[in-house]
């Protein structure tokens, strides 16, 4: 496996290792039963890049590169 991949697929573990709790986070800091914006919108940040990433290395490597792919961060609130 090249290192390219490995770096990858390290992500992907990390993410699945903290969703659980980053999950839990966000319960214990509802307000009124609405979640937090800037928490919420940070994770979804974090999971789009990932599958943009993962999406992209996939298309490498079957010949179909990713198109319209480019991740532009939104502004903080």
């Amino acid at each position: 496996m090249i290192e390219q991949d490995r770096v990858l697929l390290a992500r992907v573990m990390q993410v699945n290792t903290q969703l659980g709790k980053v999950t839990l986070e966000l319960f214990h800091h509802q307000d009124g039963g609405e979640l937090p914006a800037k928490p919420l919108r940070e994770v979804g940040e974090h999971l789009r890049q990932l599958g943009v990433d993962m999406l992209a290395r996939a298309g490498e490597l079957d010949g179909r590169p990713l198109v319209g792919a480019v991740v532009e961060s939104s502004p903080e609130t």
